[in-house]
């Protein structure tokens, strides 16, 4: 074996050897996230904009419950303005290793509608969020790995590859994590086969609220359709205790928009 063939099997060695470092690295780093920013619950009252590529704007309002963190979380969303969608409301309830339930209720039907997996890619009520985004981030659904670092809106963030193990909308996504607070600042969706993400959700306004540290002002947006919807979070409040019958069907199939 020639001196160029014997550096090139070092070097390989060298990569293979450091390629499951930057997989442990990345989810060590991701447990601590959710270890630091896990809640009992989080609850908060929603300012949404739709802006379209036109320049065409929508307002909604919606009120946000939820319990548990990622994996384990269980949410209800309840729609109160503007009137047309007034009283819709939508349940996830999250399945270890699985993609969650999730239902939508729409008072103009009387019932529940269930999310079937090929529904997942809709506008969730006409925004740019899909109902596959409209999960939270569940790190132990994905192979990871830690790619580099970057500067997100004036922070360091780490990058970070994100694999789905189980059928997804996307192929890869891309998570930057701030260094300072391990909150993430960013997260970029791609499709099976693109260079450039479809989706990106932005992050900002990151404070601490009762001792949590939160993204106040979310912003999704479509790439292809060049629209993108703000989510502006008021309200805000964390552990407190949620109704025994709130994450139910039951409780879903009430008109209630308070």
């Amino acid at each position: 074996m020639g001196p160029k063939l014997v550096r090139r099997f070092a070097i390989l060695a060298l990569v293979a050897a450091a390629l499951p470092a930057a997989a442990e690295d990345a989810r060590e780093l991701l447990v601590e996230s959710e270890a630091r920013h896990r809640s009992q619950s989080q609850d908060y009252a929603g300012e949404l904009t739709v802006t379209t590529r036109e320049g065409k704007v929508r307002k909604k309002a919606w009120r946000s419950h939820r319990e548990g963190y990622a994996g384990d979380a269980r949410l209800l969303i309840r729609f109160l303005d503007p009137p047309e969608v007034r009283g819709v409301g939508f349940l996830s309830l999250a399945r270890a290793g699985k993609n969650p339930d999730q239902w939508l209720y729409l008072p103009s039907m009387k019932r529940e509608r269930r999310i079937a997996s090929q529904d997942r890619e809709a506008s969730f009520v006409g925004t740019d969020f899909n109902y596959e985004d409209m999960e939270e981030f569940d790190h132990t659904k994905y192979e990871v790995e830690l790619k580099g670092e970057e500067s997100v809106g004036g922070e360091p963030c780490w990058i970070i590859a994100a694999r789905p193990k189980e059928k997804s909308l996307y192929e890869r996504r891309l998570l930057a994590l701030r260094k300072t607070n391990l909150y993430l600042a960013r997260i970029e969706s791609f499709r099976a086969g693109e260079k450039e993400p479809a989706k990106r959700l932005e992050l900002g306004d990151i404070a601490q609220v009762e001792g949590h540290w939160v993204a106040r002002r979310m912003v999704m947006r479509d790439q292809k359709k060049g629209s993108h919807t703000e989510v502006v979070l008021k309200e805000l409040g964390f552990d407190r205790p949620q109704p025994a019958d709130r994450f139910t069907l039951q409780n879903l199939n009430r008109e209630e928009a308070d």
